[in-house]
This record gives C-alpha cells, sequence and structure tokens, in this order.
C-alpha cells in the first residue's frame, strides 16, 4: 500500500476537504488543508491574504508548506486550487506524492460557488460561470497531470474517497502511474514491480466485472496462467493460448477466438485480458473491439515495446498478406498493466527491439529521454529496475498525452508517433517478418531521419546523434547489422508496399520527420521517388 504523501488536486469547489478527510479516515493517515493551514498562519482570510499581501506572498507560503508537508508519510493533503499550476510544485508533487485529479464539470462547480464570498479569484466577475470555466480551463493542462483523474459527478465524498482509497490500497510506493485521459474513458497505465501479484487488487480497484477471459501468448503461458489464477479469486476465470509470432495477428486467428468466447458464454459485461507482447495484444484488442459490439479488455504488455508502446492508445488491429494492420478498430483498453518483473526473461534480442520505440519518443518529443538513454545505455541494457522504470514511464506519458489529443488520427498530432514506421513495416513486410518490429522502426528511424536531412529539414547532425544512440543501445541502423542475418529484398517491392501504407493520403505517401530533437512534422506533399530510393539504399547497402 502506498505510504507516501497521498495529494487531491482540483478547482475550488471540487470537494478536495471532504473527500481528503473522509480519505483520511479510511487511511488512518493524517489531514492537512493547505488553505486552512495557510489562512491560519496569516491570522485572517484567503480572500484578505490576497487582498492585503498579494497573491504572490500566498503563493510563496503555499511552497513552503508543500514542501514541508511532502516530507511526510502517510498525509492527506487537499492542496489549493492554483497549486499545482506553479511549475516547481508540479514537479515536487509529480516525484514526492500520488496525486489524485478531482474533475468536476463546469456547471456543477458554478452551482457550488455561484454564491460564495470567500473566492479572491472569482470576485470581481459580473459572468461567474464564464469566470469559472476560463480560469478550469487555463489549469486544467496542469491538473491532468496528475497520476490518476478521478471524474466526479453528484458522487458524495465517501464514494469518491472509496475509489480513491482502492488505488491507494492496491498501489506501491515505487509504483509509477500515467493516465490516458479520454474523459469518461479515461484509463491507467500502470508501471512497477510485481504488478501480477497485486492484480486482485488492482482489478477491484478499476472496477473490472468478472467473467475474466485471459489470452496470452504461448511463450508466456506460465504468466497467463498466474493471471488467471489471480483473477479467479473475483470470479470465474478462463484462459487460452494463441501461438507466439506476427502470423497470429490474422482473421482466422480472430474467428477462433470469437467462438472461444462465445463457447465459454462470455457476456458482455466480463473483461478480457491481453498478455503477451504486441501480437497478442492487438489481436484480443481487436477482438475485444467487435465480440458483441464491443467488451472491456485490460492489456498486460509482457514485453518492452508492448510496454512502451503498442499497449496504449486503443489501436486494434490484424494482418492481410498485403500490409499489416489493414483491419482494425480504436478501442481503448480499461487499464495497461506493465509489470517490470515480466522483463527479466525476455531474450536480449526481443528486449533490445523494444528500445527503438523508447528511441523514437526522445526523437519525437523529448530531447531530455533522448538524452537520458544515451548516457545510460549500461543500465538500461543490464535491465536496471529504476533506469526500466523511467524510460517506460516517461515513454508511456508521451504515448498517453499525444492520444489524449488526438486518439482518432484526426488533428494529424497523432500520426508523430509513426516516425520510423513507413519504411520499417515495409520492410518488415518485404523481410516476411524475419525482422523483430524493433529492429524495422531502428532501420525505419535512421532512413527517415536520412531522407528528412535530404529533404532539408533538419541537421545532419541529427540522424548522426540518433545513429549514436541507436547502435549504444545495440539497436540496427543498417539492414546488414541485424542479430541474424536477412536477405537484401528489393527496392521496387520495399516502394510497392509502401504505397499501400494506410496513413497515405491518396497516392501520397506521408511521412513523420524530424525537424531537430523534440519536434517532428508531417510531409503532406509527394516525397521524390529517388530520394524515396536514396534512403532505402543509405540502410540496405
Amino acid at each position: 500500500m502506498v505510504t507516501k504523501p497521498i495529494a487531491l488536486w482540483g478547482f475550488m469547489g471540487s470537494g478536495k476537504t471532504s473527500v481528503g478527510k473522509a480519505l483520511a479516515q479510511k487511511l488512518g493517515y493524517e489531514f492537512v488543508d493547505t488553505d486552512e493551514v495557510i489562512a491560519q498562519k496569516f491570522g485572517k482570510p484567503i480572500s484578505q491574504i490576497f487582498a492585503e499581501d498579494g497573491e504572490a506572498a500566498f503563493r510563496r507560503a503555499e511552497s513552503e508548506l508543500l514542501t514541508e508537508l511532502l516530507q511526510r508519510q502517510r498525509v492527506v493533503i487537499a492542496t489549493g486550487g492554483g497549486m499545482p499550476t506553479v511549475p516547481e510544485n508540479l514537479a515536487a508533487l509529480r516525484t514526492k506524492a500520488l496525486n489524485f485529479y478531482l474533475r468536476v464539470p463546469t456547471e456543477i462547480l458554478y452551482e457550488r460557488l455561484a454564491a460564495v464570498k470567500d473566492r479572491p479569484l472569482l470576485e470581481g466577475f459580473a459572468d461567474r460561470y464564464w469566470r469559472i470555466a476560463t480560469l478550469l480551463a487555463q489549469r486544467e493542462r496542469f491538473y491532468t497531470q496528475a497520476q490518476f483523474i478521478v471524474n466526479c459527478g453528484r458522487q458524495t465524498p465517501e464514494q469518491i474517497a472509496e475509489k480513491i482509497f482502492a488505488w491507494v490500497r492496491a498501489l506501491d510506493n515505487d509504483d509509477d502511474t500515467v493516465t490516458v485521459d479520454l474523459g469518461e474513458r479515461s484509463y491507467q497505465v500502470l508501471v512497477g514491480n510485481d504488478l501480477l501479484s497485486r492484480m486482485e487488487r488492482i482489478v477491484e480497484a478499476r472496477d473490472l466485472q468478472p467473467p475474466f477471459a485471459v489470452v496470452c501468448d504461448e511463450s508466456v503461458k506460465n504468466l497467463g496462467e498466474t493471471v488467471r489464477e489471480n483473477l479467479s479469486k473475483l470470479g470465474k476465470s478462463e484462459q487460452t493460448c494463441v501461438p507466439s509470432g506476427e502470423a497470429s495477428k490474422s482473421i482466422e486467428q480472430a474467428i477462433s477466438l470469437w467462438h472461444w468466447l462465445a463457447d465459454i458464454a462470455m457476456p458482455r459485461n466480463g473483461t478480457l485480458f491481453a498478455v503477451g507482447g504486441g501480437v497478442v495484444g492487438d489481436l484480443v484488442g481487436f477482438v475485444a473491439a467487435t465480440y458483441m459490439r464491443g467488451v472491456a479488455y485490460v492489456q498486460v504488455p509482457t514485453t518492452l515495446l508492448a510496454m512502451v508502446d503498442s499497449a496504449i492508445g486503443g489501436k486494434t488491429a490484424v494482418d492481410l498478406p498485403h500490409a499489416k494492420n489493414l483491419i482494425g478498430a480504436f478501442h481503448q483498453p480499461s487499464l495497461v498493466i506493465s509489470d517490470l518483473s515480466c522483463l527479466r526473461t525476455v531474450p536480449d534480442r526481443a528486449f533490445i527491439a523494444g528500445l527503438a520505440e523508447v528511441v523514437k519518443y526522445g526523437v519525437i518529443a523529448d530531447p531530455a529521454l533522448f538524452h537520458y538513454l544515451r548516457d545510460n545505455a549500461d543500465l538500461i541494457l543490464r535491465r536496471h529496475p529504476v533506469a526500466l522504470r523511467t524510460i517506460i514511464a516517461r515513454s508511456a506519458s508521451i504515448k498517453a498525452s499525444v492520444v489524449s489529443l488526438d486518439e482518432r488520427e484526426q488533428t494529424g498530432l497523432r500520426m508523430i508517433l509513426n516516425y520510423g514506421h513507413t519504411f520499417g513495416h515495409a520492410l518488415e513486410a518485404a523481410t516476411k517478418f524475419q525482422l523483430l518490429h524493433g529492429e524495422a522502426v531502428a532501420i525505419g528511424m535512421t532512413a527517415e531521419a536520412y531522407l528528412a536531412w535530404r529533404l532539408g529539414w533538419c541537421e545532419r547532425e541529427v540522424l548522426d546523434w540518433q545513429t549514436e544512440v541507436l547502435r549504444a543501445l545495440e539497436l540496427p541502423t543498417k539492414l546488414k547489422e541485424v542479430a541474424e542475418p536477412v536477405p537484401e529484398p528489393d527496392i521496387a517491392l520495399l516502394t510497392e508496399i509502401m504505397l499501400r501504407d494506410k496513413k497515405r493520403k491518396g497516392s501520397i505517401v506521408r511521412f513523420a520527420l524530424p525537424k531537430r530533437l523534440g519536434e517532428t512534422a508531417i510531409t503532406d506533399f509527394p516525397v521524390p521517388d529517388d530520394l524515396i530510393a536514396d534512403a532505402w539504399v543509405f540502410v540496405l547497402r
């Protein structure tokens, strides 16, 4: 159970104090309302502090108090509404506390705040609803960085406290949590050690319903059985396995699983569990999206690649002989459980291949992550638990942010996640999937960074830096560097496969290309065929 500080975030009127008191009583923890303590310190109400001492003095007092409170254990903190909007406070809370954002609809906040007097940031505004909506919109981007977003409507403080209590009970201090913020369909990505041993508490906290149907890759059948046994404590639980390898991502395998679910009389309110790598995750997600027009499912990724990428975001699919992922649906999981203990037995080649997606996140969105990979390559390759938790949680956070803003690729933002994949998918298909996905993506990133440089989108140093990090992590940047030799495919065949890429716009093949570390853009113009061919030559020969 978590013993570090529990912090409740939210707008004024969201119920942090009443929920906090109820939660502290359940946990047997101390309760502190920061606004109340500061008012006592100054000897006057918050509104008077703002009027006489200024908001800056109030914010200084908040930060000082927070620093002191975060040294404690077993304390529930009701934060002031503006506390997480101060960068230093936000960083401290994210590092040292388990944080819950109590998200309340604007209309309910207005009902609670329409007539109150002691709210200095609302005073003087004739249209108080507009003021609440505007201020909440400004703060939302800070609030949603809490590890948990609790969608609160008209539940009682005790009901909300019960939800939070379940999560506090299910987690340990060293667990990392990321929220994929999709409103009522939001879900958590949990990253930690020995999560499978806590499966019962975690599933109870998410309120997932039995019966449970566990589908696992046959290579991790023992982990699937562990999941099934723990779930059986909560209700009926069945298990089946699918063969390892990309060939299982087929319509035939999906049909087999539909029949299995019907045979075990799986109802619409049950829950599927996908235990394995990206193949099982994509397949089970697709089956969950289509069985009875959609049932809940949980991703339990057991490979690094699945933990940092494919298990998050709700893209589900099966392959056709023509290309990967041509038949699919968007169907978000209810929960992602990334147990770092599963990585202990992953073969070296598969583990290293998964690092390609982490490098991708560093290039497209986070130079700090990119430099962390460069500086800690040795620790990462040795699977140091702190290094693994750092890169997996950060990668999950980046993926979650992009998915939250562009769930179905309607704005184009989510396309940046395809960096390295247009070349990579073509290479996988042309070599009949003899390459691991991460190996193909690493080579694909090299080709696409080369293409970006040749187009004048980025400096050559971006390609050079990326090559340095890929090689430090023992990832291939050329086809000849792959661990198991693969015959060189024909460039004409590769180009033909690229023309079937699902990201194309009409006849235009689109690429996500770097402009600099941390900034990526999408090509919406025909990239010259000779440049694409040159990029293929660069990585093939």
